[in-house]
């Protein structure tokens, strides 16, 4: 709603406007130049969202590694947080780096470049390659 209305305000946001139905004069310039705002947006909610690919896949892997633990071994639910904490940093990392372009351009009018969010879409591919073997 505040980019349809040209408003800004102060804070970082949890998530991005939805410009895939969004045409014409509604589109911010930006996100126009932007050839791959769509793909890098849909890239950002499969790895931040609670109900994302990253976000089920880790949900997976916890389960899979509190029904592997015994009163006398634990090493393989340790092992596994151990890495499901890894990719959650990575995740973080990676999410500052995408909704920082997706506002730049939906709020600021700064287009990125294609191999930008090549870049990041593919890392984020990666990442949810990372978690998917663990299964």
């Amino acid at each position: 709603m505040l980019m349809l209305l040209g408003l800004k305000d102060d804070y970082s946001h949890d998530g991005r406007a939805l410009v895939e139905d969004l045409t014409g004069w509604a589109q911010p310039p930006a996100v126009k130049k932007s050839g791959s705002f769509v793909s890098l947006a849909q890239m950002y909610k499969q790895i931040d969202a609670c109900v994302g690919q990253l976000g089920l896949a880790t949900l997976a892997v916890s389960t899979k590694a509190l029904e592997s633990g015994s009163s006398s071994d634990d090493s393989t639910y340790t092992n596994l947080e151990n890495q499901l904490t890894s990719i959650s940093t990575q995740r973080d990392a990676l999410a500052a780096q995408m909704i920082a372009l997706l506002e730049n351009a939906e709020f600021n009018g700064q287009p990125f470049s294609n191999q930008q969010a090549r870049q990041l879409i593919s890392q984020g591919q990666a990442l949810l390659n990372s978690v998917n073997t663990m299964t």
